[in-house]
């Protein structure tokens, strides 16, 4: 037991440590369809000045995609790329192309029923600069054809999660309930880009866990971060902004926690415990990944979540709800999802939402 609750704090990268069948099926899913950003055209070289008529057109194009004339949550905003440009670090035919994408990422998603806010592709990451990739190269690559069932699944994630906000105040949906629907629609996608689940067992547990992985970064794109190393469990890279509540955030237009963004309706109180435990959408995503991908094991987890209440970081009751949920996870969800993973998302669903 020592050496499990060691090697998990040390912690290993959630697609190495998901088996070679899981990780070689997440890399090549999402090196494919999920933004081939490293193969991503080089930016143009400046060759002449724009006049002043130029770049009223293109700042104009760019507001007409939907952009923000000044920066509010980390965006470019259209007074950045002006300033790029006029330090020639973008060209007027790179502006160009980019309010051209732009315009179609806008049309695509509001014909899947909610447009995706336009200022939440107009971000430079740290994660991306780190790498080297920039907004026009994402967004120059996600507006393409063969990145359309990434597309097609991130604009029907939005839409089913504006559903829920509209529906929930009058009782009629719960945050349970759209983020286990996201869990189907990422078989969709799956289906449609790899085909039908595998028959071998190897590589269907393979192919399981690499969805989980697609679902967790759709609805909150989070991970966990080990004590010992301060580093994540896991990681997503660039896809770990691409979820509901970091969309979310530029239609509102104000920062807002995972938590805040998700809530709690559809749980049954046990697993929730205290009004201020309100992270269980992506308590429940990341338990999944944990027990599914990592094969950690129900009592380390629970070992965490007492040694937070000894260190006075959690509520007993919050810590209740918590190992609650890991249960059911493990007990309802765990041993369907491989073999059939819409019986084991409604087996979680009657489960947790007490029915």
């Amino acid at each position: 037991m020592t050496r499990r609750i060691v090697w998990l704090l040390v912690g290993i990268i959630v697609v190495l440590a998901g088996g070679a069948a899981a990780y070689s099926l997440y890399q090549r899913l999402t090196a494919s369809v999920q933004v081939q950003v490293g193969s991503a055209p080089a930016m143009s070289t400046a060759d002449a000045t724009p006049d002043a008529g130029e770049i009223t057109a293109v700042a104009n194009q760019l507001r007409a995609a939907g952009l923000n004339e000044n920066p509010i949550l980390g965006d470019t905003a259209v007074s950045g790329h002006l300033a790029r440009l006029n330090n020639s670090e973008v060209t007027l035919a790179d502006l160009e192309q980019y309010a051209s994408n732009l315009a179609y990422l806008n049309e695509y998603t509001a014909g899947r029923g909610t447009m995706i806010p336009t200022p939440f592709w107009d971000v430079r990451s740290s994660e991306m600069s780190a790498n080297n990739w920039n907004e026009y190269w994402i967004v120059n690559q996600i507006a393409v054809p063969e990145a359309e069932p990434y597309l097609r699944l991130l604009a029907d994630g939005y839409h089913r999660f504006s559903q829920f906000k509209a529906a929930e105040a009058v009782g009629e949906d719960t945050a349970l309930d759209a983020a286990l629907d996201m869990l189907l629609l990422v078989d969709g996608y799956y289906n449609e880009v790899s085909g039908p689940q595998p028959e071998d067992p190897e590589q269907r547990q393979g192919y399981a866990e690499a969805k989980l992985l697609v679902w967790q970064s759709l609805v909150a794109g989070s991970t966990r971060i080990n004590p010992l190393t301060n580093e994540p469990m896991f990681s997503h890279s660039i896809y770990a902004r691409n979820n509901i509540g970091t969309m979310y955030q530029y239609e509102i237009g104000e920062e807002m926690g995972i938590s805040e963004v998700w809530g709690v309706s559809g749980f049954h109180p046990r697993f929730v415990g205290i009004a201020e435990n309100n992270n269980q959408i992506e308590h429940m995503s990341i338990s999944t990944i944990l027990q599914v991908v990592m094969d950690e094991s129900l009592s380390v987890l629970n070992a965490i979540e007492e040694e937070k209440v000894l260190a006075g970081q959690a509520d007993s009751a919050e810590a209740a709800a918590d190992m609650a949920l890991n249960q059911a996870i493990h007990d309802e969800f765990a041993p369907l999802y491989a073999q059939d993973s819409q019986a084991a998302a409604s087996a979680l669903r009657r489960y947790l939402s007490g029915k």
